[in-house]
């Protein structure tokens, strides 16, 4: 059967690259220019999971992520970005630049038994790594991949010279045992085609997502000739701020007595926030600080309640903390290895705060349960008629699912355009 190749298309994503050396299309050099084409840009894909709207420094949070809140200063700001709102048909649609049913992946990475449903990408359906291989581009790959359990489906099967991560939706932080969630679920990291056993906390693995992706950027900008000028596309796929809730002491105490006062105050911070960065008006802040009915008043709650909500938001907030400091060694590994000046960053999220019911899945000990709460519900349909994922501590029903921050060149005020993750691969591909 032919493939279905990727329309090479560009949306949202036009933007000029670092000190405009180059731009996103490139247009092939007139015969009359004896000029050099401009090099290729590489490309640095970065995904963050299970992330509220307003998580972000530079989105109204009072969550440190300054890495971030640069990026976004300094590139484009998105107020509306579509997605599939769960991560396997999120991740599916990205990859491929395809309808998530189109490439297999309509739910989960579980067979089904229909080709829409199967549970993995289909060979029909190219990758951003196999198109971009194919271009010349070395592949790498550091996270979460969700797309295909099955070894014909991993990652270097699928176009990535180079993989580090898990292949299902989520794991422990600290080790690799099985998630204890009420039904099987083994954690699977592979380093390429190998599964690897790390000890038991011997690891966090929002570190070892970006340790790896630095030591790829570094061995690729080492490799020899010819290999030696080629681009890179890195995609990095972190699971953070995925459940389980599970941080560093050193990055939860930055964030100790920060969520006293509740979800009813902290809702109104950020709103206010968001008014004053230019998000939203203060119509739809006014709009969305009524709180979800669902969700009880601050003040109502017991002190056991409220002592455990506050501490279960400040292991998140840590959580989020460290990606942004891991994206923060990638940078700075950007400009060790002089690629900065060329290289395309884009950041997005795979959806709103997760609506999973997690700590209720099955049966388990009390202190399994308290890692696993859930911290959003999914709502029902508001007066915008959408339907939205709701944060615990702040509801924008107005406002769909994370924005992308574009790197850099462009003003870093907010795009009053609406675009989905679609043409995100296209436009990678593009290139």
């Amino acid at each position: 059967m032919k493939r279905n190749r990727l329309t090479i298309r560009l949306l949202a994503f036009t933007v000029f690259l670092a000190s405009g050396t180059a731009s996103i299309a490139q247009t092939k050099p007139s015969t009359q220019n004896s000029n050099p084409p401009a090099p290729r840009p590489n490309i640095i894909l970065i995904m963050a999971d299970d992330m509220g709207y307003s998580d972000l420094g530079s989105y109204g949070s009072e969550i440190q992520t300054p890495n971030l809140d640069r990026l976004a200063r300094e590139g484009l700001r998105l107020r509306e970005f579509y997605n599939n709102s769960i991560c396997a048909p999120t991740r599916a649609s990205l990859i491929t630049g395809q309808y998530p049913h189109k490439a297999g992946v309509g739910y989960f990475n579980i067979n089904l038994g229909l080709p829409a449903y199967q549970g993995f990408l289909n060979k029909q359906s190219l990758t951003f790594g196999e198109v971009l291989k194919q271009a010349g581009y070395s592949t790498l790959l550091s996270g979460k991949w969700h797309v295909g359990n099955d070894s014909l489906y991993w990652p270097k099967q699928r176009g990535f010279d180079r993989f580090y991560g898990i292949l299902g939706g989520a794991s422990n932080y600290f080790d690799a045992d099985p998630l204890p969630i009420g039904r099987p679920s083994p954690v699977v990291i592979l380093e390429d085609n190998k599964r690897i056993h790390p000890k038991p906390n011997s690891f966090y693995f929002t570190d070892e997502v970006t340790n790896h992706a630095v030591t790829f950027l570094d061995e690729q900008s080492k490799e020899a000739k010819p290999n030696a000028a080629r681009p890179f596309f890195l995609y990095l796929a972190y699971t953070a701020p995925h459940w389980p809730l599970q941080a560093l002491p050193e990055d939860i105490a930055k964030y100790r007595g920060k969520y006293d006062a509740g979800w009813d105050a902290l809702r109104k911070e950020r709103l206010a926030r968001q008014v004053k960065l230019g998000i939203i008006t203060q119509k739809l802040a006014d709009a969305a600080a009524t709180r979800d009915t669902d969700v009880p008043e601050w003040d109502a709650l017991t002190y056991e309640e409220k002592q455990l909500w506050k501490a279960k938001m400040e292991v998140y907030a840590a959580m989020l903390d460290r990606a942004d400091q891991g994206i923060g060694k990638v940078l700075d590994k950007l400009r060790e290895i002089q690629k900065d000046k060329n290289t395309l960053i884009v950041f997005i999220s795979d959806n709103g705060a997760p609506a999973e019911d997690v700590a209720h899945w099955g049966p388990k000990p009390v202190e399994i349960r308290d890692r696993l709460v859930p911290r959003a519900r999914l709502n029902r349909r508001a007066k915008t008629g959408r339907t939205s994922l709701t944060h615990r501590f702040v509801r924008l029903n107005h406002l769909r699912m994370k924005a992308a921050s574009v790197r850099p060149s462009s003003p870093g005020f907010p795009a009053k355009s609406k675009r989905a993750l679609w043409p995100v691969a296209p436009a990678i591909s593009s290139t």
